[in-house]
């Protein structure tokens, strides 16, 4: 696979990385976190999440990924 140029590179370094794209962002819970782990949808995609446990509906921020997992925490 070719590498793209270094100007495309500087622009676009999560382009094949979807889930690291995910940090930053803020999600309603799909279902509670319950002991660490629950669940939000984000476009039709189910992804696990895991932070401190919140009631479902709850509006979470995305501060990283690890093994394709959400690490969330309440949205401020």
């Amino acid at each position: 696979v070719p590498e793209l140029p270094a100007p495309l590179r500087q622009y676009q370094p999560l382009l094949n990385r979807k889930q690291e794209q995910l940090v930053g962002k803020h999600i309603n819970l799909e279902t509670a976190i319950v002991n660490g782990d629950g669940r939000v949808k984000i476009g039709d995609a189910f992804w696990t999440v895991q932070g401190p446990d919140m009631p479902q509906g709850a509006l979470v921020r995305v501060v990283g990924v690890d093994a394709g997992v959400l690490r969330v925490l309440p949205a401020e």
